[in-house]
This record gives structure tokens, C-alpha cells and sequence, in this order.
């Protein structure tokens, strides 16, 4: 994946919770990016991309508890799942179960979260090699909904880190747990021999 380091966001607290799940995640969040170093350069990284990233979703779509919904409505996002689907289905890849439990509060699943929600940084730069992936096989023109999706929201990104960096500090354990939960089911499927596309 393209290097997609989250930039710094100004006017927040270094020891923030945003800034210790930042700073905890770092190595991993690298590891993963040199996982598609050069982007998507043919089919199968594309596949590997989504399929990569459907697990995610579902852990996170399953671990969401119904009374965060006033809160956290806008992070519980049924959509991007429907998309990622949709796009494996058509792509013929293969979904996986994470394995993982689900998340335990609210802080881990918003650490989780963090992971998806970082993805539509790169999303941004991926869709251009999505598009040059659709000239030489047409049924990745289908197969574009949840780059549209994540990427249609440009100020998203902004709003969710400042929910983050707001949380209380005693959160910081578990939202830092559940972004390396988040990062841990991405890279299992990502890494060589992760997925069969």
C-alpha cells in the first residue's frame, strides 16, 4: 500500500489518546504498507486489497452494540460493508471469518475504527490505479464501490480523529488494543498467501 501515515492533526494534545493509538501503531501501519508498496499493480493486489479489508468491516459491523448508536452512528457504516461485498463478489474473492472477538468497548471498536477510517487516505490514491486496472480488465468497472464510497467523504477522516483525541485517557489502552486488532485481521489477510483471490 502507498505510504498513508495519517498526517498530524493540529490543536491536540501529544499524549491524546489519538496520538498514543498513532504512535503504538506506527510500526504496523508501516509493515502493512509495504505489504503493496508499489499500489495496486495488477488484479490480484486489487483483490487482496479488498479482501483484505472485508474482514475488518464485518468485525467491526458485528462488534458495533446498539446503544453507541448516538454517539457513534456516523462510524457504524453498513454501506462500506454492502460495498466491500459487492466488490469481493464480483472480483471472486473469497470472505473470511477474522477469528477475532469481537470488540470489547467502545474505545477498542473505535480503535478499530481507526484502521478503516485511515484506509480512505490511501482509498485516494489507489483509485487512480483502480482506474488504470479497469482498461485492461472491464469487470473492475464493477467492481469500484467501495473506493467510491470511502473516498466521498474527504473531511471524514478529520472528524473522526477528533473523536478520538477527545477520548478520555483511560481509554487509550483499549482504543490502542482495538486498532492493533484492526491492523492484526488486515495484515492476515494481505500478507502473501493470505488470500485467495
Amino acid at each position: 500500500m502507498p505510504n498513508t501515515t495519517a498526517p498530524a492533526v493540529r490543536g491536540f494534545d501529544a499524549t491524546s489518546v489519538l496520538a498514543e493509538v498513532r504512535s503504538a501503531t506506527r510500526g504496523t501501519h508501516d509493515a502493512l504498507d509495504a505489504l503493496l508498496p508499489h499500489g495496486l499493480r495488477n488484479l490480484r493486489d486489487y483483490g487482496r486489497y479488498l479482501g483484505a479489508l472485508l474482514p475488518l468491516a464485518e468485525w467491526l459491523a458485528l462488534g458495533h452494540r446498539g446503544d453507541w448508536a448516538g454517539r457513534d452512528a456516523a462510524w457504524h457504516d453498513g454501506v462500506r460493508l454492502d460495498c466491500l461485498r459487492a466488490d469481493c463478489a464480483t472480483l471472486g474473492v473469497a470472505s473470511a471469518a477474522t477469528g477475532a472477538p469481537a470488540p470489547a468497548t467502545r474505545a477498542h471498536w473505535l480503535g478499530g475504527c481507526y484502521v478503516i477510517e485511515g484506509s480512505a487516505l490511501g482509498a485516494r490514491l489507489l483509485a487512480r490505479d483502480v482506474s488504470a486496472l479497469a482498461t485492461g480488465h472491464p469487470e473492475v468497472r464493477g467492481a469500484r464501490r467501495f473506493l467510491d464510497h470511502i473516498t466521498a467523504d474527504p473531511p471524514r477522516w478529520g472528524r473522526f480523529v477528533r473523536l478520538l483525541a477527545t477520548l478520555p485517557d483511560a481509554h487509550a489502552a483499549a482504543a490502542t488494543s482495538g486498532a492493533r486488532d484492526g491492523f492484526a485481521i488486515v495484515h492476515s489477510r494481505l500478507a502473501p498467501g493470505g488470500i485467495t483471490a
